[in-house]
């Protein structure tokens, strides 16, 4: 992976904005995924064992309402039975590719 940036006014090494195993997720942010499990048209979900709730829940929606869903991972999850794709394969190397296929 790259470098992880510093801060412009510590030199501190910048988080990046996701959440940390153990963190509590944002209302406004899960509300957001939510609605974007709703309305999208493709489901991708990368690198991820989706085995944390509540976010977890959004693949659900996401198939529930129509959508395509891919599972990118290296291994198996739970969900690989509602998806569409299931790729247990290289994210560096596949994901370019998904997203070529896509556009």
């Amino acid at each position: 992976g790259e470098a992880d940036p510093p801060c412009p006014n510590c030199g501190g090494i910048l988080k990046s904005a996701t959440i940390s195993f153990g963190q509590s997720l944002i209302a406004e942010d899960l509300q957001r995924a939510e609605r974007a499990a709703v309305e999208c048209d493709l489901f991708l979900a990368v690198g991820t064992s989706l085995a944390v709730f509540p976010i977890n829940e959004t693949i659900k929606v996401a198939h529930q309402t129509g959508s395509k869903v891919i599972i990118l991972n290296g291994e198996a999850t739970v969900f690989d039975p509602i998806a569409d794709v299931v790729l247990h394969a290289g994210i560096s190397e596949t994901l370019p590719r998904i997203v070529r296929a896509v556009a």
